[in-house]
């Protein structure tokens, strides 16, 4: 256990909590206290600090993704790493033009530092510390100019649209997002890497306009709903 821990920088109650939630395999136990660990179980902790780490994902949809029949080529062949980078190149168009750095997002969107590591803590946006500099990739940066817009039409903050308000969409779009993923890899993990990629490319615009669909379908459902109770309260309170 020291060596796996030495090896990975990981404790050994957390390598028991892995063992235990199916995240990684039991050791062999030639004897009572002993027991012996594999490259594998190296291979696996590594992959899982990186997805925790890097890709933030939650433990459930990692234990999918590496219970995959293709786990083994992952660590080596850089699968996940190759999948990634396809996917990312395929998407380009959605991920807008560039990163900022954290003093030109506040130059150009006039938005107060205090507020973007508010957003940050909160899980909005990732403020990325390249040693020399911090900046926001191209999609949080779409997504804050995107709540600037929102701002600017007259939404007001003090009326209940601000951080925690926009943090909602985060969190019911991450829930979604980690659903997705977990049944993607789990289906898909078997298929070529630019197949798996394409078919993902294409998921997730598609995905993307029909949860904007769904979105507008429904807020006419409320609006109309709202208005009809408001019809029968001043009917009933004109009589």
């Amino acid at each position: 256990m020291k060596e796996l821990e030495s090896l990975t920088g990981v404790g050994r109650e957390a390598v028991r909590f892995y063992i235990k939630e199916g995240i990684l395999p039991p050791p062999d136990k030639p004897k009572k206290n002993v027991a012996h660990y594999s490259e594998e179980h190296v291979l696996r902790i590594k992959m899982i600090r990186k997805l925790q780490e890097e890709k933030f994902l939650p433990l459930g949809v990692i234990k999918n993704i590496l219970n995959t029949t293709t786990f083994t080529e992952l660590p080596t062949s850089g699968n996940l790493v190759e999948f990634e980078l396809a996917l990312s190149v395929m998407l380009a168009d959605e991920r807008g033009n560039a990163k900022k750095t954290l003093p030109d997002v506040i130059a150009t969107l006039g938005v107060s530092e205090e507020t973007l590591r508010e957003m940050h803590e909160l899980k909005i946006i990732s403020i990325v510390d390249d040693v020399a500099v911090e900046y926001l990739d191209a999609v949080d940066v779409k997504v804050l100019e995107h709540w600037q817009q929102i701002l600017s039409l007259g939404y007001d903050q003090g009326a209940g649209y601000d951080l925690q308000f926009l943090k909602r969409y985060v969190d019911i779009s991450r829930a979604l997002a980690e659903e997705e993923v977990s049944l993607f890899f789990r289906e898909f993990s078997s298929l070529p890497i630019k197949v798996a990629a394409q078919l993902g490319s294409e998921g997730i615009k598609t995905a993307n306009s029909l949860v904007g669909l769904l979105h507008t379908r429904e807020l006419r459902k409320c609006v109309q709903q709202f208005v009809d109770r408001q019809s029968a309260k001043h009917s009933i309170d004109s009589d």
